[in-house]
Order: C-alpha cells, then sequence, then structure tokens
C-alpha cells in the first residue's frame, strides 16, 4: 500500500512548537504516514523575538511580502496540493491559501485548517476581517482546532463537529519538569547572583514583547506592588519591539530585571525562583509554562486573551482581576495574594494540577488522531 503523506505549512517554526511536530512525525510514521514540515522565512517582529529554529528534517518554503508594508504573503508550493493532506494556518493574510483551498476538489486533495477559527484579539468581531475569516472557515475538509472554545465558534458557523480535532494546544512541560528537577541549590544561588535577586517575593513575566502584553499597565503595576511588599522583584523573559520602550519604562528601577529572550535552562531557572506569574495583558500558551513551574497566572480580564485563557479557574490555579484598566487594582489582588501565604501555596499547587493535565505529548497524539480521521474520511 502506497504511504500518504500529510503537508503541514508554518509561516515560522518556534521553539515552543518543536516537540509538537517531532512528536507528530513519530506518531505518523508508525502508521506509515510521511508528515512534511514546511517553513517560512521569519522576517521584521519575528526575527526580533529571536525564538524561531530549524530542524535537519524541515523543507524551506519561500514566503513572499506583498504590498508597501509587506502585512500580506504568498508561500510558494501549490504543489503542495498532490499531499493526502495539506495543513495551512487560518491566517486572512496568506493569500496563497485560498487558491489551495479554491482548487482542492478538482484536485481530489484535502485541506485543513490549523487555528483559533477567529481572532480573539480583534477589536471588532464584526469587521470586514473577521467576516472574510468566517467566510473562509467552512471552505475546508477538516479543522484542527487549538481549544473547545474554537470548536463552539465552528460549530456556531455551521462546520460539521465530526470534522473538527481539539487538540487542545500545549508547550512541551516535560521538558520544562526536566530541566526544573535538574536545578541545584547552588544553581539557584548563582542565578540570584547573577541577576542580584535579593528578595523572596519575586513576579514573573515571560512573554513576547508587543502591545497587547500591556507593558505600561505591567510596570506601573509593580511600582504599586513593590510599594506593599518591600522585598517585591520583577524579572521579564522575553523579546519584541517593545523591548527599547519597556527599558525606557523601567528606568530608575533597579528591582526591575529585563533579561531579554531566554529559552532552555536559563529560562527554567529564572522562573524557578518566582513566586507569581504576572501577565495583565493577553494570555496565551505562557499559561502552562507558569503552571508548570508552580506558578499562578495573575491577569486580568481583558477582553482579547487567547484561548488558553479557558484553562485557568478564577481563584483557583489562578486570578483574574475583573477591572483590566486599573493597575491599582491589580496591584492590590497581588499584594492580598502575596501577603497570603497560605492562599497562594493552594493556588501553586493547584497550578501544578493544571500543567499536570495538558501535555505536548497528549497533544500531538490527539492531533495526529485527528490526521488519521480525516484521511480515512472518504
Amino acid at each position: 500500500m502506497k504511504r500518504k503523506r500529510v503537508v503541514f505549512r508554518a509561516e515560522i517554526l518556534t521553539h515552543y512548537r518543536v516537540a509538537f511536530h517531532e512528536r507528530v512525525r513519530d506518531l505518523l510514521h508508525q502508521h506509515e504516514v510521511d508528515y512534511v514540515l514546511r517553513v517560512g522565512t521569519p522576517r521584521g517582529d519575528e526575527i526580533a523575538k529571536m525564538d524561531t529554529v530549524e530542524l535537519p528534517w524541515t523543507q524551506r518554503m519561500r514566503s513572499y511580502a506583498i504590498g508597501s508594508r509587506g502585512k500580506l504573503l504568498w508561500q510558494s508550493g501549490l504543489s503542495d496540493l498532490t499531499a493526502d493532506l495539506l495543513i495551512v494556518g487560518q491566517e486572512n493574510r496568506i493569500l496563497s491559501n485560498y487558491p489551495l483551498q479554491a482548487l482542492r476538489r478538482l484536485l481530489t486533495a484535502k485541506v485543513a485548517y490549523f487555528g483559533h477559527g477567529r481572532n480573539f484579539q480583534s477589536r471588532n468581531p464584526n469587521s470586514r476581517a473577521e467576516r472574510w475569516k468566517r467566510f473562509w472557515a467552512g471552505k475546508v475538509d477538516w479543522w484542527f482546532a487549538y481549544t473547545h472554545q474554537t470548536k463552539s465558534h465552528l460549530i456556531d458557523l455551521g462546520y460539521p463537529p465530526d470534522q473538527i480535532t481539539v487538540f487542545e494546544n500545549s508547550v512541551d512541560t516535560a521538558e520544562v519538569r526536566t530541566l526544573s528537577a535538574g536545578l541545584s541549590a547552588s544553581d539557584v544561588d548563582r542565578i540570584r547572583s547573577e541577576f542580584d535577586l535579593n528578595g523572596r517575593n519575586i513576579g514573573i513575566f515571560v512573554g513576547g514583547l508587543y502591545e497587547d502584553k500591556r507593558l505600561d499597565f505591567l510596570i506601573d503595576a509593580a511600582k504599586r506592588i513593590r510599594a506593599g511588599v518591600r522585598d517585591f522583584e520583577l524579572v521579564i523573559v522575553g523579546g519584541g519591539p517593545e523591548l527599547a520602550r519597556l527599558k525606557r519604562l523601567a528606568e530608575g528601577n533597579d528591582w526591575i530585571k529585563i533579561v531579554g529572550p531566554r529559552f532552555g535552562a536559563e529560562k527554567v531557572g529564572l522562573m524557578s525562583l518566582g513566586q507569581i506569574f504576572l501577565m495583565p495583558g493577553l494570555v496565551g500558551l505562557a499559561i502552562l509554562d507558569a503552571a508548570t513551574m508552580g506558578l499562578p497566572t495573575i491577569t486580568t480580564d481583558f477582553p482579547y486573551h487567547s484561548p488558553e485563557i479557558a484553562y485557568l479557574e478564577d481563584g483557583v490555579n489562578g486570578m483574574i482581576v475583573p477591572d483590566w484598566q486599573d493597575p491599582a487594582a491589580y496591584a492590590a489582588a497581588v499584594i492580598d495574594l502575596l501577603r497570603d501565604q497560605g492562599g497562594l501555596a493552594s493556588m501553586q499547587d493547584e497550578a501544578r494540577k493544571l500543567a499536570d493535565r495538558y501535555s505536548i505529548e497528549a497533544m500531538a497524539e490527539r492531533f495526529a488522531n485527528g490526521v488519521l480521521e480525516a484521511l480515512a474520511r472518504p
């Protein structure tokens, strides 16, 4: 029997997706299915974040920026329609998706979407962009949905529920656990010394530095927390277009440590010093990295979170401060939590349980099973 061939087209390959794709490749190989990962070239802000990688087995895909600001994208490879299943990201700006979707019937190829279903950060859900996204959402043969929230949205649009795989988006929590277990007391002391961290009440931020992360709000709230908890310190890990401005915001506050992008053992070592994970803006997959380290995520009721916000149970494994526009209210909630050692310890335990429920292995298995179901469908 001829081996099946599945092509996944990714705009870029980031560190956090590596374990997922490698696991999916292994799982599908066991079913005599070849998994091809085609990756574009990072540009602009993607380069600034410094978190893209290459694998020996990935295939490079030419990408062409279109328009004066380069926001639209054309990815080469219409020949990918010769695959038994072609999986593409649900991005309006990837113009090459539309002929792939339109031609799939003529070539008897199956095309699947991988995505959120809608733009959770859109300020106008009825904008032309969102209407366009809804129009094309049904023009595929299968859906790989980030969370059940995505599935519910697709069903509301009339998409068949039996053609949706919910893979429960995750990160490689096993790697984080392994790196954490390998930390010694001397490692922790060395990290404290290297970054001149002296307090017990350390807040951690790990993520991309861009507008929706609300860095002004974070720094404002942090200063208020420091006024109420004198040994409070803030460690900010990450890169992005707002890095230079963030450094200016934090000037004169040497207890705010802006350390830039860190990965692997370095990132885990810094997170091991924390008590809480501070993310007043957009919450996404970082919630799972934090939970794996026993850090409850403290956020706000920001209207534009990613679907992974569904993993946070307010008052159980984290906290959602209702007034998302008030740094004083956010700071007060953090101060109260840091002063309530029993409540904080309970929340940290529940955060670890959250991480146990979501793993990259389970995500890859759900995704691979969905691929096999899509291939088997007439």
